[in-house]
């Protein structure tokens, strides 16, 4: 299945979700060009943290403790920060040894209550518009759950897979 929706600037952003002053800087650095995304519904965001806890084996009433999960039963990528100048995403989720890359790569902002939907490519070439190093932890996961790196704010990288 292939999510493809342009959501344009003018739309309110919600809290939590991609915040607006991240779309106005992508906007004022890339004035012909449009990131594409959706916001997942409330049910929807369920429906992926359910998924993910079938996937990972972990509780569903420890939906707010996911983060330290995560950084608990995860594998600590060690070789690379989100922080350094040179960090390449598209290259550590090829590092990973995913078979068939993703067509859309999916952005928790929290415990899996806001879920923005991305296009791959927009992901890998804008990830500095999307992650803010000292303010944002996030997961990233395809829809398969095949992976899912945590990144942090201090830009330190866990990967479940």
């Amino acid at each position: 299945m292939t999510l493809r929706v342009e959501i344009l600037f003018q739309q309110p952003i919600y809290e939590k979700n991609m915040e607006q002053f991240k779309l106005d800087f992508f906007r004022k650095d890339h004035e012909m060009v449009n990131i594409n995304f959706i916001t997942l519904s409330k049910k929807k965001s369920d429906d992926a943290f359910i998924s993910f806890c079938l996937k990972y084996k972990i509780q569903k009433n420890e939906r707010t403790n996911i983060f330290n999960i995560i950084q608990n039963e995860g594998h600590y990528i060690n070789f690379v920060n989100a922080e350094d100048a040179e960090f390449n995403l598209g290259l550590l989720i090829n590092n990973l040894n995913i078979r068939i890359l993703p067509t859309n790569l999916y952005v928790c902002w929290d415990s899996f209550y806001n879920i923005d939907v991305f296009n791959y490519d927009d992901v890998i070439k804008y990830f500095d518009y999307i992650w803010y190093p000292k303010v944002d932890d996030i997961i990233i996961f395809d829809y398969s759950f095949n992976f899912c790196l945590m990144i942090r704010h201090d830009g330190i990288i866990y990967a479940l897979n």
